[in-house]
């Protein structure tokens, strides 16, 4: 029986809890040898990509996993030196912070180790394999959705995901690149929502009192956007007439089917993708031929097909 080690750091309750299936030693079955490095498991997505990871991975008994959810940035990077050090086979890395994580990543593939990036890119092309949402669709999307509702007229406050990583320049520069195109919108404010409602809230209850005409609010996650309602409800603020998210919650999915006037849609793409990502890793193991790259279009959700999707929120 293969031995499953799944070490969750959970950052934002600060607990630690070990999650250990199997007989603790690998048996005759076992012929690979793989570590899964993820960001801390303290956001719905990415509890729900743990999930779907350690669900798929017991699907390969010839495979002796390791899954670690790191507490921060730079827990992660010391693990992936720790797994550099190591005899893995091959290495899955969920970048919290593709920036900071290139280096390892880089040094990792280079020593001969396969290397498969999940979701969030790194700097940097030298891996063995990528799967990963469409991050820049997302802000095309909601470029091009908000231009819609908007008539091509308005003020934009924008809510961004830890400014300057990968994940966040992609959609920013996607939903920036096609905003220009709309000369009478106008953002006139950015601010970090990160990937949480707390976040969210903070950035939005900031801004709201600096500027008393806003139109639209567009977010880089759900979570964010729900966040920033909660601070327009509070200030009563009727001028702001859209909210958009990105991601797929269950809580943002929620206030669509219930048809919210001001929550209008998610751009979306789901930590599903974790077990397309298991599978090119047991591709790559198996000698099979894989698509390198593999990117996960956005899906705009609203109201009107948001019960097509129910089923993958998180």
């Amino acid at each position: 029986m293969k031995k499953i080690i799944a070490i969750i750091l959970v950052s934002m309750l600060m607990l630690t809890l070990v999650v250990a299936c199997g007989n603790g030693n690998a048996d005759d079955e076992t012929q690979f040898r793989v570590a899964i490095s993820l960001p801390p498991a303290n956001n719905a997505w990415q509890a729900k990509l743990l999930e779907h990871i350690m669900e798929e991975i017991e699907n390969y008994p010839e495979v002796d996993w390791t899954v670690v959810n790191a507490v921060d940035d730079n827990d992660q990077l010391n693990q992936l030196n720790l797994f550099h050090n190591d005899d893995f086979d091959l290495i899955m890395i969920l970048p919290g912070n593709g920036t900071l994580l290139t280096p390892i990543s880089e040094e990792i593939y280079d020593s001969g180790t396969m290397t498969v990036i999940l979701d969030r890119p790194i700097d940097s092309d030298r891996f063995t394999a990528l799967v990963a949402g469409d991050n820049r669709e997302c802000g095309v999307n909601a470029a091009n959705f908000i231009a819609e509702q908007l008539g091509g007229q308005g003020y934009i406050a924008y809510l961004r995901s830890y400014v300057g990583i990968p994940i966040d320049m992609l959609r920013y520069e996607g939903f920036m690149d096609t905003i220009a195109a709309f000369p009478g919108i106008e953002i006139i404010v950015e601010a970090d929502g990160q990937f949480n409602r707390e976040a969210g809230l903070e950035a939005m209850t900031n801004i709201l009192p600096g500027h008393p005409h806003i139109d639209a609010v567009v977010a880089h996650d759900d979570e964010a956007a729900l966040g920033a309602l909660v601070a327009i409800e509070n200030a009563n603020r009727t001028d702001i007439r859209y909210v958009t998210g990105m991601g797929g919650t269950l809580g943002a999915y929620e206030r669509l089917q219930a048809n919210d006037p001001v929550f209008v849609a998610s751009m979306s793409y789901f930590p599903r993708q974790a077990i397309d990502g298991i599978r090119v890793v047991m591709q790559i193991l198996r000698g099979e031929d894989f698509q390198r790259t593999t990117i996960i279009p956005s899906i705009i959700v609203t109201s009107e097909n948001v019960d097509q999707f129910m089923d993958y929120a998180y």
